[in-house]
């Protein structure tokens, strides 16, 4: 697998990633693929359920599709803060991932999938906490790192997760974080994507209420948009994922980001010539 990086570069911020890899420069572009891709990865298989391999030709496809015409798709993503950034490249994943042939359904499917109506009505006259928690649970997430990415105990909601226990059983108890339903899933969180209205929240808003950084008179209206909408709950739900995998995930090898670098419509800097007097020494 080669060396793994143990401390990230300290000369490259999330801003100058953004900037100079708009600019086409190798070394921001082999920073993103070092800091974010392994999120990526791990959001593939949480939610599509896929193999390794499987998970890389995702990647791959969405660097394409990133980068093409001019990295257009790259300059159109949020320059305000990495989570709102990563929120963005995460839309773009798993909206190629739905459209990938890899993910396969548990035989044992929920009746109907998930259709908006269905999943609005399975979080009714919920507080929006249990909402998240529920929303996590349908992507196949465990207790245990449910509890890491809210920083609360799963079992506050033990009451909300009763409702899947009919259709949606599957989501209960899980070992692994896996969705059994990728798929659908995936074509669900696509649809709650695209159910966007004027008054949905921007992503900036969501991450001030995650960091503390407004008051109560503030947060309660959003917090009451993001609880009877699916499409700001998806946002906000996948704002907390990217933070938490950020920094949770494994990271990849240097040789193996060096292959995804070449994906990258970039020029790459050509590898010093050795002088004479140098190959004789050798």
């Amino acid at each position: 697998m080669g060396t793994r990086f143990v401390n990230e570069p300290v000369f490259f911020t999330f801003h100058k990633i953004r900037e100079q890899g708009e600019q086409g420069d190798a070394g921001a572009w082999r920073a993103f693929l070092g800091f974010y891709s392994p999120a990526l990865l791990r959001l593939l298989e949480i939610h599509a359920a896929m193999r390794p391999e499987e998970a890389s030709a995702v990647l791959k496809r969405m660097l394409v599709e990133l980068t093409a015409n001019g990295l257009a798709r790259f300059r159109a993503t949020s320059r305000q803060s990495e989570r709102e950034f990563l929120a963005d490249i995460r839309a773009l994943l798993l909206d190629i991932a739905a459209d990938s042939p890899a993910p396969k359904d548990s035989p044992a499917g929920p009746n109907g999938g998930f259709e908006a109506d269905k999943i609005g009505k399975l979080m009714e006259d919920l507080p929006l906490l249990h909402k998240e928690m529920l929303f996590f649970k349908l992507g196949g997430y465990s207790d245990v790192t449910l509890e890491r990415i809210l920083r609360m105990s799963p079992r506050v909601a033990a009451t909300a997760f009763d409702r899947l226990a009919q259709e949606y059983s599957l989501a209960l108890h899980r070992e692994r974080d896996v969705c059994p339903w990728p798929a659908q899933w995936l074509a669900f969180l696509k649809l709650a994507r695209s159910l966007t209205t004027p008054n949905c929240i921007p992503a900036h808003q969501s991450v001030r209420i995650h960091d503390g950084q407004v008051s109560w008179y503030e947060k309660e209206p959003v917090e009451n948009h993001v609880s009877g909408c699916l499409h700001c709950l998806e946002a906000w739900t996948g704002l907390r994922e990217v933070a938490y995998w950020r920094h949770a995930a494994d990271p990849l090898s240097s040789s193996e980001i060096e292959l995804l670098l070449e994906i990258v419509p970039i020029e790459k800097p050509r590898a010093k010539t050795k002088s004479f007097l140098e190959r004789l020494r050798h």
